[in-house]
């Protein structure tokens, strides 16, 4: 019998700060000057040059103003809709239990994304190293094949093929990557051991809330030694601007 495997999982936000007014900034160097001021302090060649048929207190009060070469648009398009954006999942860790060789075991969790912004958004994972207990650890699994990867899922049924993964089915949106809609395909989480940069196992455009079941696979070989492997998952949710 072989110990248990534990996962953490670790939820992280990217927050976008609202900054304060800002008044005239210039940066240059010896070829440009860029100089930004408040709009109310603009003028009307600047704001009214190429559409005459506006006022200057036309321009001011609008939500846009458009020139020769511009257009400026005020806020955001369903504003209502940005906040909050969070996401959440139904169990910080991932416990195997006792493992079994050439025995898959597979835990689930819910995984759930509320308040998308407008122009879209991506959770992206990123584990810290493979299942490990000091120098051993349980491989990636590269599915029946050997071609899955971190960014590729493949077909994972044969119960000699060994190693971790992870797939995504949509309980609600349609949100999970296109490649899980064929049953038992699974693939890599990116890791930093493996010098991998964070990917998106989520990612869609809209306003209504989603969930998604995240199934988490483990098969281990005859000769995996009996330890207690873990790591930790980190989910990052991005929102596009």
């Amino acid at each position: 019998m072989y110990k248990s495997i534990n996962i953490l999982l670790l939820s992280l936000f990217l927050l976008a700060l609202i900054p304060k007014p800002s008044y005239s900034q210039a940066m240059s160097n010896d070829n440009f000057i860029i100089r930004t001021e408040n709009i109310n302090q603009a003028t009307p060649s600047t704001l009214n040059q190429g559409n005459s048929s506006k006022t200057l207190d036309e321009d001011l009060k609008s939500d846009s103003i458009e020139g020769v070469n511009f257009k400026t648009e005020a806020g955001f398009e369903n504003a209502n809709q940005l906040f909050p954006f969070t996401i959440a999942l139904s169990s910080s860790l991932i416990d195997f239990g006792k493992l079994n060789p050439t025995n898959p075991l597979i835990r689930t969790a819910i995984f759930s994304v509320q308040g998308l912004p407008t122009h879209g958004y991506s959770v992206i994972a990123l584990a810290d190293h493979p299942l490990q207990k000091d120098d051993i650890s349980i491989p990636d699994t590269t599915c029946d094949n050997g071609g899955c990867t971190h960014e590729d899922a493949q077909e994972w049924i044969n119960t000699l093929t060994y190693g971790f993964g992870y797939r995504c089915d949509n309980l609600t949106g349609a949100d999970c990557h296109k490649s899980f809609v064929n049953a038992n395909y699974y693939k890599q989480f990116p890791n930093a051991f493996n010098s991998h940069s964070p990917y998106p196992i989520i990612k869609g455009v809209g306003s209504k809330n989603i969930e998604a079941k995240l199934s988490y696979k483990i098969n281990i070989s005859v000769n995996m030694p009996d330890n207690t492997y873990s790591n930790k998952i980190f989910f990052i949710a991005v929102p596009n601007f």
